[in-house]
């Protein structure tokens, strides 16, 4: 389950890097999305390149609200 769960944080943090030209050493599980400058639209977004470059179906209109990039991975951790 780590190794699983590690590949699943590296692959965010790199479609947020890709995707958005968000620098790596300002994601953290703990950074905010409203603070990495990522808005409805850009999250959406890279739902999209997640759900295609890790084979997952995420939920649609989530009944949480996700803040930050760690409530991110543990939305995908539980779609896996």
């Amino acid at each position: 389950m780590i190794p699983e769960l590690y590949s699943i944080i590296c692959d965010t943090y790199k479609t947020m890097n890709r995707t958005f030209d968000v620098p790596l050493e300002y994601i953290s599980a703990d950074s905010e999305l409203e603070d990495l400058g990522i808005d409805r639209d850009a999250f959406n977004v890279i739902m999209m390149n997640i759900e295609s470059r890790m084979k997952v179906a995420l939920p649609v209109g989530c009944d949480y609200e996700l803040r930050n990039i760690g409530d991110v991975i543990t939305m995908i951790e539980f779609s896996k």
